[in-house]
């Protein structure tokens, strides 16, 4: 009955597909046939090496056919694989390792410098080559509910929190995705974010369900994005609000020429898209259907909006996704009422098992269900999202902002997402992070720190365009100009740095 096991996805197309190419990166690519093969050799070196099932195997490779073959030589070894992005700080891969108990690591030469201080085997080079040469023979022991990876969050505002996925939970995604998505073995789908991101593994999975095309792609520059769209006829395309911010800045790519009639999608998600950048990509793609979704690593994916609707409501995350249930509920655990903003919360398919070594944090998050009856909520794990949304008298839900994130102003609740959102409607702001600061007249203080490409922007006019576009209360009292904003590792705006910045200026 497969696919129950993640690396069934890479089976059944190899057989249906053997010669296609899987994926390609740069000059070099894969056929699913040959995946499978380096695949299963490299998942019988790892047993021959002492791994076990339920092991945990760290992949610290760049983006590339190798480390794709090392996540799945980590399943073909019964191991639990672990992606660790080779842009993090050195403390934070030290604490992934020990946290997570790495057994084993897939390497590359050219780290082993940065990696001094680790203690446990590393395999890397010739040494790898000559592990996934090994002849396959292997005889799955896993089943659907056992952990197939633990993803690591970017740690920004902390020690990286490492969240367990399971076979089922990743076999989910990629099948719900694949399916509102309406993905097929034609597409060639763009690898641009990185696997240690749930959103960026999703394009891996979805393409070897399918029997797609991935290809592996090192974001830089907006015009190389562009150029990579159209050289490769590309067809799907995950991405994020900074890369969106960037495309149409002004300076940093040529907007004027873009023609990708290949490009049939475009997806979302690791941030609200603001309603000025939904309107330029609109504009600029007219024939290419665009997908607003929301989730969270705990969760996966929780909701996506049909592209038929973009137009008429860009602000709506939109409905759940198959197979899964949102609400929003109240502070009594009871569903709010149409505009109400309350917590949102996601049962159903995806939800994760918890996070590794953390059981506080994950009896925070994962709960038993308050929509059942009382005695029966233990019945049911939900996840409790920390985020605030609220639904329309038609079910479309909107992103309010994070509950533990909202500024208490001169009596008023006031979400960031909602100030940033009026900042970047003014011509030249380009990125937008607001927060409060304990203010003694009015509790706290909106501060916003922005970028722009119009130096001759003053904090004035921006102040009076907020006044003439939303409440007074919603005007920031402060403003700073940065160069630029920092990122996480997964390319998201890093909040927590800019905040721990700029809180004390």
């Amino acid at each position: 009955m497969k696919p129950y096991l993640l690396q069934h996805f890479l089976e059944i197309s190899a057989q249906k597909y053997p010669q296609k190419t899987a994926v390609k990166h740069q000059a070099q690519s894969i056929t699913y046939s040959a995946l499978l093969k380096k695949a299963q050799g490299l998942g019988s070196g790892l047993r021959a090496r002492g791994i076990q099932r339920g092991d945990r195997v760290g992949i610290y490779l760049d983006k590339s056919i190798e480390q794709v073959s090392a996540i799945f030589g980590a399943l073909y070894a019964d191991a639990v694989f672990v992606v660790i992005n080779t842009v993090l700080h050195a403390r934070q891969v030290q604490h992934i390792l020990q946290d997570c108990g790495i057994k084993l690591l897939l390497t590359e030469e050219k780290y082993l410098e940065q990696l001094t201080a680790v203690e446990l085997p590393k395999i890397y080079g010739a040494e790898l080559q000559k592990l996934s040469a090994t002849p396959p023979d292997y005889t799955p022991r896993n089943i659907s509910d056992d952990v197939a990876n633990i993803i690591y969050t970017s740690g920004s505002t902390g020690a990286p929190k490492g969240i367990v996925l399971t076979h089922r939970n990743l076999i989910d995604g990629a099948r719900i995705v694949s399916e509102y998505l309406k993905i097929t073995a034609q597409e060639k789908i763009l690898g641009l974010l990185p696997f240690n991101f749930d959103y960026g593994l999703n394009q891996l999975t979805c393409t070897l369900y399918k029997g797609a095309t991935i290809v592996l792609f090192q974001y830089f520059l907006p015009n190389s994005l562009l150029k990579i769209l159209a050289e490769e006829e590309i067809t799907g395309l995950a991405a994020l609000p900074p890369i969106w911010t960037a495309v149409f800045s002004g300076k940093m790519a040529d907007t004027s020429q873009i023609n990708l009639p290949r490009l049939r999608y475009i997806t979302n998600s690791g941030g609200k898209l603001p309603v000025p950048l939904v309107r330029k990509i609109r504009a600029a793609f007219p024939q290419t259907e665009l997908y607003l979704m929301y989730g969270l690593t705990e969760a996966f994916r929780s909701t996506y909006l049909d592209p038929a609707e973009v137009d008429r409501r860009p602000e709506s995350i939109g409905k759940a996704i198959p197979n899964v249930e949102v609400e929003v509920i109240n502070a009594d655990g009871q569903p709010c009422q149409p505009q109400e903003t309350g917590e949102l919360i996601h049962r159903g398919a995806c939800i994760a098992r918890g996070y590794w070594n953390d059981p506080q944090k994950t009896a925070e998050v994962y709960r038993p269900n308050p929509l059942l009856p009382k005695e029966n909520q233990f019945l049911e794990t939900v996840v409790y999202s920390g985020d605030l949304a609220y639904k329309d008298e038609e079910g479309y839900l909107y992103f309010v902002g994070r509950r533990d994130n909202m500024i208490k102003t001169a009596g008023y609740r006031v979400s960031p997402t909602e100030v940033e959102e009026v900042l970047l409607q003014v011509p030249g702001i380009t990125d937008a992070v607001v927060f409060g600061v304990e203010d003694a007249g009015l509790g706290y203080k909106i501060r916003a720190v922005l970028t722009t490409d119009n130096p001759a922007l003053t904090a004035a006019e921006i102040r009076e365009h907020c006044q003439a576009a939303a409440p007074q209360y919603m005007t920031p009292a402060e403003i700073f100009f940065a160069a630029s904003l920092p990122r996480t590792a997964s390319g998201k705006i890093d909040r927590q740095q800019i905040i721990a910045e700029y809180r004390l200026k």
